[in-house]
């Protein structure tokens, strides 16, 4: 019941959008692995900062994960959830779908 596109690896942000878009994708899940300086965390503030930039911040669900994610970390940049160590896809794919239920999306 869900159709998945996988981008691969180190995708820009704006293509990300651009695809997204493009797909009517209601859910952007990001999988950032821990980088020197900190630049996953830019890479992710700098997505959602495009988002509301373009005015479509609301239109997705925005999840990000990864080794050293955390819900709290991904609450604070701006993300509806954050998926970290001891987490599975199902974990993921039952938030999106409750969100998206919640928000009343397709």
């Amino acid at each position: 019941m869900v159709e998945a596109y996988n981008l691969g690896s180190q995708v820009p942000n704006e293509e990300f959008i651009k695809k997204a878009v493009e797909l009517h994708a209601d859910a952007l899940l990001v999988s950032q692995t821990v980088t020197q300086k900190d630049i996953h965390i830019q890479n992710l503030t700098n997505l959602i900062e495009l988002l509301e930039a373009e005015g479509l911040r609301d239109k997705f669900v925005v999840v990000c994960g990864g080794p050293r994610i955390t819900h709290e970390l991904a609450k604070e940049l701006g993300y509806d959830a954050g998926f970290g160590a001891g987490t599975y896809g199902d974990d993921v794919a039952s938030f999106v779908v409750t969100e998206m239920v919640k928000r009343g999306m397709k």
